[in-house]
């Protein structure tokens, strides 16, 4: 049986708005072929991991990402190994020509955004031996998408899990960053709002303050940058 080494390559994307009182926009992308496919890698025995780096980085010019296996998934004709790529804009240096990012959300209403398309989801709880199996029915017609959409939700779920006790979240900011930037993503990962004043009585602990300013907004006070400041033995928030 083939077995395939799919990537899910999660990246965060900022558009300028056109109010410079507010922040500016984010949103999260996905990386696929130029047909909407999520790439993928043939397994030749090596390494798997380093197999999946190797390909990512040809595709997108660098090697700025954070790399993990999450689960697989078994199918009539192939195994699909999965692997959950997270990084940031700025590290997207040379984008393949046969590739491209397209807008990624999902909301709690079970839609899910994939670029230009809406597709409905459902999960059903299965107990089998005393587990508890959770499976999702997403509503595609084409089976290629729908696989796709199936990594890609059990994916931003294991982010979805991890945000408030890993440092997750972290792996989407560039070089620096602004409480605020910590603060939106946080809020469309979960899909809800939070408190800013506790939100940032939270991270600030991992947040080390840099020289650079944020100046995009004319006429007003920047924000201060920071980077982030890991701290052993401890787990975010």
């Amino acid at each position: 049986m083939k077995a395939n080494l799919v990537s899910c390559l999660f990246i965060l994307d900022s558009e300028k708005n056109d109010n410079i009182r507010k922040n500016d926009i984010k949103k999260i992308k996905i990386l696929v072929t130029n047909g909407n496919c999520l790439p993928k890698t043939d397994f030749n025995g090596n390494d798997m991991k380093k197999s999946v780096r190797k390909s990512l980085r040809t595709i997108i010019g660098s090697d700025v990402f954070h790399l993990e296996q999450v689960f697989t998934m078994d199918y009539k004709d192939s195994i699909d190994i999965i692997y959950l790529g997270i990084t940031n804009i700025e590290n997207i240096v040379k984008l393949n020509k046969n590739y491209q990012l397209i807008e990624f959300k999902v909301e709690d209403n079970n839609t899910i955004t994939f670029g230009n398309d809406i597709y409905k989801y459902k999960t059903v709880e299965l107990e089998e031996n005393n587990n508890i199996e959770y499976i999702h029915e997403i509503n595609a017609n084409n089976e290629t998408v729908k696989r796709s959409l199936l990594s890609l939700l059990i994916s931003y779920k294991k982010i979805r899990s991890n945000v408030d006790n890993t440092d997750i979240i972290f792996k989407f900011m560039g070089s620096s960053f602004t409480l605020e930037d910590v603060r939106i993503l946080y809020e469309i990962i979960k899909d809800s709002n939070v408190d800013k004043s506790n939100f940032r009585k939270k991270i600030i602990k991992y947040c080390e303050k840099v020289d650079e300013k944020d100046e995009t907004k004319n006429g007003f006070r920047p924000s201060q940058k920071y980077t982030f400041k890991p701290l052993k033995g401890d787990v975010w928030i």
